[in-house]
């Protein structure tokens, strides 16, 4: 059954009668005792109050929706809808379908001509055919159609549908794969909305968290009945959520695993993330039954599928069994793999911490052991701390002949350390040779492969980009001095003509998803981007531009390097966003018993009229009412950004617009700011679905 069937309703694009049906419905389902009949219904609800969005009612004759509609309902549905059911067709004589297939075609042409060209409304009706198929997770071939007539859209309709894509993504990106969010992307550029500032757009802000989905498989979609298909997905992106964001305790973690293996036992991406979970409670591997469970897990991945994640955890297994090399393990491209990155920074740092590479072992155990310190062992947080205690200076690469040198001095070392002490005391407490000679190969080919793999960067469109590659990947480039030439100016331009490269710190970047760029307009500093490794709280390095879109300084180690509390006001200002605004002002300052503290600690949040008005409001009773309340983004007639704070009956309370900076610059309602009547209607009327989470 397809979402309007199971509400009771004919295709609509009037959301309150989508409402009033769930409601209807509601009353027959006793939600504690028949809870998978709820969770279809509510699924339902929300495929319909979607497709509301693409379904355009107009005032076309009654006759040619009705066309429209059998058409969409006995051929579109049944050819694009369940194209993976095998559906035998009544034996009919041929000229009888030559005859089908003519009026089919010749209504087809009809609808066209009504619709007089209105590329939105076909795009609409496309998209929500290729919606409620629920077989657009994966297929690429689908989404090429749907653009088929990209080039033939005007301007305006162009942004209308991008617009559409916007929110579509915005719902359904936990159900997609990278690759039809990347190709959705590249229709629409939307990368390119990462520099526009300004715009204050509520998906300009989450692009970069849609488009780095974990790169999971879909093609077993046919396997799950087709009602329970975006249910199946979103668990499975949620189990992912669970580790990238913690280490979640058993139970959690065993309940969210039973909601996707209640509907499929046979998804190697799950396996997968049951492997990672696994490691997590003994990534050394020096249990029996981790080994028993791991390598058993690990034959049933790859039974499933051949795929790069199962590849990564056998060459990790390989060289945790002495069998393989840890060179293998450092250089595997893990750009490609669906491993949280909980699960991925323990892996590395156990590497580099048997390598005895300490300043690795803290790019990755870092902010592990700081959250979760029970997870390592004394020796293991020595190394943390012995990098926290003491700073050692980078040397300038060596030459091949030196490695060899100082290769050879330590045999001989060896060898003479070999005539006093027994052997298995040696093998115990000192470095063998061949893991000597693997460090300084292993470095030399890692490097190697990190340029390679990100020299994309050195080509991109972002600044950003391309001044990380040339000062912190690839530090041999002669084409630095152009860029520096081309794209830097004022302080920024003189450091970088006379800064030593090597005595940059060094940052620890094997993949374009490594990092993070937070762009934004600051009060003060104009166009600034903050880069921050993602295993880090903090930026390692923030750029400054000025107007002509030029690099003019650089804040951070070996640059210019602020003092501490201008660095941190900095970037906290750079993490403003509309919607961090909004969530300071419900969370921390209505439904807080603690304003006063609240405004003080984050003064970022707010302009200084809006400061004032919230001091001045601060005495009001906590506002329970909003504790399950939702949220919705609107904007006006010149496209300005707003949000309606609704209280938990759902009703409007609060309108909040933001400054170019993302601060809160106005909070209109009753006792506060005062809006004119029209202009209220109209950001009301233009309101997009309720949000329920701040």
């Amino acid at each position: 059954m397809n979402c309007w069937e199971i509400l009771g309703l004919e295709p609509t694009s009037d959301k309150k009668k989508v409402k009033q049906a769930y409601a209807a419905k509601l009353k027959t389902i006793n939600v504690d005792e028949e809870p998978l009949a709820f969770q279809k219904l509510k699924e339902a609800f929300d495929s319909a109050i979607f497709l509301t969005g693409t379904i355009i009612e107009s005032n076309r004759p009654t006759e040619s929706i009705s066309s429209l509609e059998e058409k969409v309902q006995e051929d579109e549905l049944q050819a694009v809808f369940v194209e993976n059911e095998t559906v035998e067709p009544e034996s009919k004589p041929q000229d009888d379908l030559v005859q089908e297939e003519a009026i089919a075609d010749n209504e087809s042409t009809q609808v066209q001509k009504t619709q007089q060209g209105n590329a939105v409304e076909i795009f609409n009706q496309e998209l929500a055919a290729i919606y409620e198929g629920m077989a657009f997770f994966s297929d690429v071939e689908k989404w090429t159609l749907l653009f088929s007539n990209e080039l033939e859209w005007s301007i305006d309709e162009h942004n209308e549908i991008k617009h559409v894509m916007q929110h579509f993504l915005l719902t359904n990106y936990r159900v997609l794969s990278r690759t039809i969010i990347d190709y959705i992307g590249s229709i629409f550029d939307f990368d390119a909305l990462v520099k526009d500032y300004r715009s204050g757009d509520y998906f300009c802000y989450t692009w970069t968290e849609i488009k780095n989905v974990p790169n999971f498989f879909f093609d077993h979609y046919s396997e799950i009945p087709k009602e329970e298909r975006l249910t199946y997905f979103t668990n499975r992106y949620n189990l992912f959520q669970l580790l990238e964001d913690s280490i979640p305790d058993q139970t959690t973690w065993i309940e969210s695993l039973d909601l996707c293996r209640m509907l499929t036992t046979n998804d190697v991406d799950v396996v997968n993330l049951q492997i990672s979970f696994l490691l997590l409670t003994d990534f050394r591997m020096e249990q029996e039954a981790t080994i028993n469970h791991f390598t058993t897990l690990l034959e049933t991945a790859k039974s499933l599928r051949a795929n790069r994640t199962s590849e990564f955890f056998s060459i990790y297994y390989e060289w945790i069994k002495n069998e393989g090399s840890a060179n293998a393990v450092l250089i595997f491209d893990k750009s490609e793999i669906a491993i949280p990155t909980v699960t991925i920074n323990l892996l590395m740092g156990y590497v580099y911490f048997r390598l005895n590479r300490h300043s690795s072992v803290k790019e990755y155990w870092g902010g592990l052991a700081k959250k979760v310190p029970s997870l390592f062992r004394a020796d293991e947080l020595a190394m943390l701390d012995l990098m926290e205690t003491v700073t050692v200076p980078q040397k300038k690469k060596k030459s091949a002949g030196q490695y060899v040198w100082l290769i050879f001095v330590l045999i001989i070392a060896f060898v003479k350390i070999g005539g006093v002490i027994s052997r298995s005391n040696e093998r115990n407490t000192s470095i063998e040779t061949s893991d000597i000679q693997n460090m300084f190969s292993e470095e030399r080919e890692l490097y190697k492969n990190v340029i390679n793999k990100l020299s994309d960067l050195k080509e991109s469109d972002n600044l950003y980009d391309q001044f990380l590659y040339y000062f912190y990947i690839d530090r041999e480039d002669e084409d630095r001095v152009n860029f520096i030439e081309q794209n830097l100016v004022g302080q920024a331009k003189e450091m970088a003509e006379n800064i030593t490269i090597s005595q940059l710190p060094e940052v620890t970047i094997e993949s374009r998803y490594d990092f993070q760029a937070s762009p934004d307009n600051v009060s003060d500093y104009g166009f600034v981007t903050a880069l921050t490794l993602l295993e880090d709280d903090d930026p390692f390095i923030i750029l400054q531009e000025d107007e002509d879109d030029r690099i003019s300084n650089v804040f951070g180690e070996g640059w210019e390097v602020l003092p501490e509390d201008q660095f941190d006001a900095l970037w906290a200002n750079i993490q403003v966003r509309p919607m961090m605004s909004q969530k300071f002002f419900v969370v921390y300052y209505l439904l807080s018993d603690e304003r006063k503290e609240n405004l003080k600690a984050n003064p970022e949040y707010s302009t200084e009229n809006i400061k004032k008005l919230l001091e001045k409001n601060s005495s009001m009773a906590i506002a329970e009412e909003f504790e399950s309340g939702t949220w919705q983004i609107s904007q006006d007639e010149e496209n300005k950004l707003y949000t309606i704070i609704n209280d938990e009956n759902g009703e409007h309370q609060f309108i909040l617009s933001y400054d170019d900076y993302g601060r809160l610059e106005h909070i209109y309602g009753d006792k506060w700011e005062k809006l004119d009547d029209e202009k209220r209607k109209l950001i009301h009327a233009n309101a997009e679905e309720k949000i329920d989470v701040y």
